[in-house]
C-alpha cells in the first residue's frame, strides 16, 4: 500500500469511525508492503553476517606479530648469508692478493738483483 493510499484510508476511517479508532486500525496495518518488511532476527543475522565479512579483513595483533616475526627471521637469515658470503669473498681476495704479490715479487726480485749486480 502506498503512502498516498494510507493517507486516504486514514482520512476515511477518521470520518467513519473517529480519530482514536482510525489511529488504532492504522497501527494494525504494516507501514510498508509485507515483502519489504524484515523480522528483527533476519535483520540481526544479516547485520552480523555483514559485520563478520567486514571484520574478516582485519587481522589480530597476534597474527601480525607472527607474520612480522617470520619476515624478520627471513631477513636475519639473509643477512647471515650475506655476511658469510662477504667473509668468503674477503678470504678469496686476500688469497688472490698474496698470489699476485708473490708473482710480482718473483718477477721484480730477479730484475732488481741483476740491476744491483748480485746475479748476472
Amino acid at each position: 500500500m502506498s503512502e498516498q493510499d494510507r493517507t486516504r484510508l486514514y482520512a476515511w476511517l477518521r470520518e467513519q469511525a473517529g480519530e482514536s479508532e482510525a489511529e488504532y486500525l492504522m497501527s494494525c496495518l504494516p507501514p510498508a508492503p509485507l515483502p519489504d518488511l524484515v523480522t528483527k532476527d533476519y535483520f540481526d543475522a544479516s547485520l552480523d553476517a555483514k559485520l563478520d565479512a567486514k571484520l574478516s579483513n582485519f587481522v589480530t595483533k597476534d597474527y601480525l606479530d607472527s607474520v612480522l616475526d617470520a619476515k624478520l627471521s627471513n631477513v636475519n637469515a639473509r643477512i647471515d648469508r650475506l655476511a658469510e658470503q662477504q667473509a668468503e669473498d674477503r678470504r678469496a681476495n686476500q688469497v688472490r692478493h698474496y698470489w699476485l704479490a708473490g708473482i710480482g715479487l718473483s718477477v721484480a726480485v730477479p730484475i732488481w738483483l741483476s740491476a744491483v749486480g748480485v746475479i748476472a
